[in-house]
């Protein structure tokens, strides 16, 4: 089992790793996921937690699956969870 601040930290770091893939900025994930740049700045440091619509608006924005993208963030969520403090 994961904990809420592992999955958010994962989030995070998937946003930006998924950006960096496509080469697009914060303000482009946000246009095109339909939400404020702070907000995906926020979400990118691990202070907002998103709703399921905000997720699935991420998802498409990246032009990735939402089942595939949630397997992304508890994949990470579980490396995360287990490196040593």
């Amino acid at each position: 089992m994961h904990n809420a601040d592992h999955l958010l930290k994962a989030l995070g770091d998937e946003l930006r790793f998924r950006r960096s893939e496509l080469g697009i900025s914060q303000e482009e994930l946000a246009h095109r996921a339909g939400v404020n740049r702070t907000y995906v700045a926020k979400l990118e440091l691990a202070k907002n937690q998103p709703t399921l619509q905000i997720l699935y608006k991420l998802a498409f924005a990246l032009d990735v699956d939402l089942s595939q993208f949630v397997r992304s963030l508890l994949d990470r969520a579980e490396r995360i969870s287990k490196t040593p403090v």
